[in-house]
């Protein structure tokens, strides 16, 4: 398990390397266009094309945590 900022994810998602991603969705707003971002640019494995596989989304209070698979990379 990793937790970590947009750099460190980014370099894990663009070179292949999480088996699985948990995502916390929370009811925030937020505008500024320097806030931190979960991704930032990179060449990820299958493009855009490629989608996840949702595995679950859970509620927690006023959050959601939804588990996401890689797809297979052709």
């Amino acid at each position: 398990m990793v937790e970590g900022g947009g750099t460190i994810h980014t370099q894990l998602m663009s070179q292949n390397l999480a088996d699985e991603l948990h995502l916390a969705v929370a009811p925030l707003l937020v505008g500024q266009a320097d806030a931190p971002k979960f991704l930032g640019n990179g060449a990820y494995p299958g493009g855009s094309t490629a989608r996840m596989r949702l595995l679950e989304a859970r509620a927690i209070g006023d959050v959601v945590l939804l588990r996401y698979a890689p797809k297979e990379r052709i």
